[in-house]
């Protein structure tokens, strides 16, 4: 996904439109359906990452390092700040759940998986942060499974942030896709596995949503993110 400027953590949500509903009603009762989820101003109406950083007190930090870490470790690099500042994981959860999430949208993932949808997340943002986001939602249980960053609260209470693809692996090779993550190949690996779906619903906004919208097939749909993406 593009990376947005450090301050800008809000922008003018589109709600989903009718038509998704009814698209999703209708390929739900004639086929197995997968529906894919990016999350940052998709699922929720802001990019999550500098949400937390900006109004928990560290953009300046952000700002210096900007250019010099792959994100997710500047994420990372950002919950060792938080903690070094004062600010506790309990902190980083109550300003998470000030995230906003359009009533739209929350109508509308309730309404895929009535319809027999299955319902899962591809996103560059990290489990922790969707997953408190989600559970303030009562969104969760919901989506089949969310593949994303791996985070988690370490035995000394610090908050870490993880790529999905291994730095020290060797590289996933898909030139369209930052190093931690290619969503193309995450969804032919959900698809692989699941030869049962037989129509896909991809729902994104940015870069990182480029590739796997050129892996859909014959039948599937791409709901891009009118006006928004950046090239």
């Amino acid at each position: 996904r593009e990376r947005e400027r450090v301050g800008e953590d809000t922008h003018t949500h589109r709600p989903p439109p009718l038509l998704l509903l009814v698209l999703l009603h209708l390929c739900a009762v004639l086929m197995e359906t997968l529906v894919i989820f990016d999350f940052d101003f998709t699922l929720v109406d802001c990019n999550c990452d500098p949400w937390v950083v900006n109004h928990l007190g560290v953009k300046d930090i952000m700002e210096s390092l900007y250019h010099s870490l792959p994100w997710i470790s500047l994420m990372d690099r950002m919950m060792l700040e938080l903690n070094a500042r004062g600010k506790s994981v309990s902190d980083i959860e109550e300003c998470l759940r000030t995230v906003p999430v359009q009533p739209e949208m929350i109508r509308g993932i309730q309404s895929a998986y009535a319809s027999g949808c299955q319902l899962r997340i591809i996103s560059d943002a990290n489990a922790f942060f969707i997953k408190t986001i989600l559970d303030k939602h009562d969104l969760t249980k919901y989506f089949t499974q969310i593949h994303t960053n791996p985070a988690y609260v370490d035995e000394g209470g610090l908050l870490r942030i993880f790529p999905f693809h291994p730095y020290t692996d060797p590289p996933h090779g898909c030139p369209n896709c930052p190093s931690n993550m290619c969503k193309g190949i995450i969804l032919d690996n959900i698809r692989r596995n699941h030869p049962s779906i037989s129509r896909s619903i991809y729902i994104g906004d940015g870069r990182g949503d480029y590739c796997p919208s050129l892996r859909l097939k014959k039948g599937d749909h791409i709901l891009a993110r009118e006006g928004y993406i950046q090239t």
